[in-house]
């Protein structure tokens, strides 16, 4: 019924690929405009997706979720693996030095921060599973979902610290609280995520864009962040919806790739990284070149995790379990 979501959650991965291809030697002006583009809705459109399905697993229980059985299944999903990864890439860091060195602080620093650049696109896992213990303390109550946002609004905009990635979980949490909005206004009919939604979500997002170009800070910044985020992601969630109408190669592909989302995210740096190293070999940096290696990353990235995924992981119960079975 809502496979338009896993569409979505195809061209999201798509693009984090796209935005983590970046090289120490070179990179061209457009690849830099087009990850300022990507990073400005890329992760603000999988936390409001991780919302949606929430507010939608809800509706199929009727609105009962039982806490601690719900806690170890997210705890499963996405702390296992986030740990897991990381013991991983500690470890090959540790025979391959480069940068920070492994140590009993760099370990300890994983249990509740960014560690220094290392593995840090896994900060995803660790606040989308403290945003969902947040999400399920609020639903066990009359009205939670909107007290859930009376609360996330404002903290969007405060400061709070890195640790245990709260100043990643205060911003996502609004846009978790979103994608929750979302699918009750879709469910009502409210929203109809149709093409013309879509173009008015586009036309509003590009003066709010140049604006967030002009480097303001403080409160606009962030104002500026919230309405680019929440603009741009619904107008991909709009043109998934229409896409979802016409059965096509390029739909089918889009659809499995979203569907295998969460394998993809943890392990496609193996590829990306690969043909970063292969391109910066080849020495040969020009904007061609680079858009080229940036085609090739993205393949390799998805390609290489589907295979790992089926192979090697699915293949096995228990590293199926540590990569939280996906």
């Amino acid at each position: 019924m809502y496979s338009y979501v896993s569409l979505a959650k195809g061209f999201g991965i798509l693009l984090v690929i796209a935005g983590h291809f970046t090289t120490v030697k070179y990179a061209p002006g457009f690849y830099n405009a087009f990850r300022d583009w990507i990073y400005a809705f890329h992760m603000p459109l999988f936390m409001s997706l991780s919302g949606f399905l929430f507010a939608y697993s809800l509706k199929r229980s009727s609105g009962q979720l039982p806490f601690w059985s719900f806690v170890r299944k997210k705890f499963t999903r996405l702390m296992v693996p986030y740990f897991f990864v990381s013991a991983v890439i500690a470890l090959i860091k540790w025979y391959f030095p480069k940068g920070r060195i492994v140590n009993y602080g760099y370990l300890t620093d994983l249990l509740y921060m960014n560690v220094g650049g290392v593995a840090v696109f896994l900060w995803f896992l660790y606040a989308l599973f403290l945003i969902f213990l947040i999400a399920a303390v609020f639903v066990q109550f009359k009205r939670g979902h909107m007290v859930m946002g009376v609360v996330a609004l404002p903290l969007f905009f405060m400061t709070l610290p890195d640790a245990f990635f709260l100043s990643y979980v205060k911003v996502y949490l609004l846009y978790f609280w979103l994608g929750m909005s979302l699918f009750m206004a879709a469910d009502k009919k409210v929203l109809r995520l149709s093409l013309k939604e879509m173009w008015v979500a586009l036309l509003l997002f590009i003066p709010v864009y140049a604006c967030r170009t002009m480097g303001h800070d403080g409160f606009l910044r962030n104002l500026e962040n919230l309405l680019c985020g929440t603009l741009c992601s619904y107008a991909v969630i709009c043109f998934c919806n229409y896409l979802n109408r016409y059965t096509s190669v390029i739909q089918k592909s889009i659809l499995h790739v979203g569907k295998q989302s969460a394998a993809i995210y943890l392990m496609h740096m193996a590829g990306v990284s690969l043909v970063c190293v292969w391109y910066e070999k080849l020495a040969v940096f020009t904007p061609l070149t680079y858009l080229l290696a940036l085609i090739v990353a993205v393949i390799m990235g998805v390609g290489l995790s589907l295979l790992a995924n089926k192979y090697l992981v699915s293949s096995n119960k228990y590293v199926n379990w540590l990569m939280g079975g996906n």
